[in-house]
């Protein structure tokens, strides 16, 4: 499935709702999506719940966002994670690394 992803914006946060295939094709989009809708200084979530596929190069673009936000003294969360979004966070070892959480009504 075609990767999109749309921001939503209030005064507290940004939401980025990501879906479809968030592998090397699409990692460099995801990448200037989040570049073009959070600028640092609220905190973010990822909405994970439509994503069918992730590989390493998606894995890279959530480790660098989330390091982003810690560094700007922002909460990051992954909201409502796919199956294959836990499964690569399980297997890389990191599902600690992140906040994650139900769906974005609960993030």
């Amino acid at each position: 499935m075609e990767f999109s992803s749309t921001a939503r914006h209030d005064a507290a946060r940004v939401v980025l709702t990501v879906a479809g295939d968030v592998d090397l094709a699409a990692h460099a989009r995801f990448e200037a999506d989040l570049d073009e809708a959070w600028d640092g200084t609220t905190d973010l979530v990822i909405d994970c719940s439509q994503v069918e596929f992730l590989d390493s190069m998606g894995l890279r673009v959530l480790v660098h966002a989330r390091q982003r936000a810690v560094d700007n003294g922002r909460d990051f969360t992954v909201a409502d994670p796919s199956q294959p979004v836990l499964r690569v966070l399980e297997l890389a070892g990191v599902t600690e690394l992140f906040s994650v959480k139900g769906p974005v009504t609960d993030a």
